[in-house]
């Protein structure tokens, strides 16, 4: 289970940092519905992070995308359309680099928490006996 946690996070990093913001959102979405509503044998502070990285995945590109419809809410002529769509380009996958950056990061340190409780899981019963 753990490892396809970690494959599904892998993912959504990938899509967000090649731009594609609504199936990021999907998978986020889903892999939120998922640790939320599916026992998952592990431990709930592995659950937790798992669920923060795939919501943060979700809202960070929901709120890309609010961006960019308020962005498209402040053309004036049909001269403005030609600067929108390059300067959307540019900035839709700047930040979707971003985001993926950030998922990255929130990723290694879930697996940093999983190792720290693995070796706590290996050091308590030796002290038991």
């Amino acid at each position: 289970m753990l490892l396809g946690l970690f494959i599904l996070s892998a993912i959504l990093i990938k899509t967000s940092l090649l731009g594609l913001g609504w199936i990021s959102i999907g998978i986020g979405v889903g892999g939120y519905l998922f640790c939320r509503f599916y026992h998952i044998n592990l431990a709930d502070l592995l659950v937790k992070k798992f669920r923060r990285l795939f919501i943060s995945g979700a809202i960070l590109h929901l709120l890309l995308y609010l961006g960019l419809i308020v962005k498209l809410f402040l053309i004036d002529s049909l001269e403005d359309i030609p600067a929108f769509l390059i300067s959307h380009l540019v900035f839709h996958h700047a930040l979707c680099a971003l985001i993926a950056a950030a998922l990255t990061f929130m990723a290694i340190g879930v697996y940093l928490t999983q190792q720290k409780l693995k070796l706590a899981d290996t050091a308590s019963p030796s002290l038991l006996n």
